[in-house]
């Protein structure tokens, strides 16, 4: 595995910092929600509903990060994590009633 860069070190640090906070902000509201480091070294935040999940990623560099899905949906810049938050709760909650 290759080393990374001081500056490529501080940016992983930075959307690590991003997710979790998105990751309180869903905690706090009752979803099943976990943040993990797979071996791409990308951090990924895992909400999961009933019968739906979605994994949120933080893009960005110099300090203009978002949240995007997996898929590619831009959710909205980092500074607007708990708006966020109820988002992704309600896309896995899905439509009961």
């Amino acid at each position: 595995m290759r080393a990374l860069t001081a500056s490529a070190q501080v940016e992983l640090e930075e959307r690590r910092r991003h997710l979790l906070r998105l990751h309180w902000e869903l905690a706090q509201i009752g979803v099943r929600v976990s943040v993990r480091k797979p071996r791409s070294g990308r951090w990924k935040l895992k909400i999961r509903g009933p019968g739906r999940s979605e994994t949120v990623l933080c893009a960005g560099a110099e300090d203009a990060y978002a949240f995007v899905t997996a898929h590619g949906r831009i959710l909205g810049p980092v500074s607007d994590a708990r708006y966020i938050a109820r988002i992704l709760a309600w896309m896995v909650e899905g439509r009961r009633g």
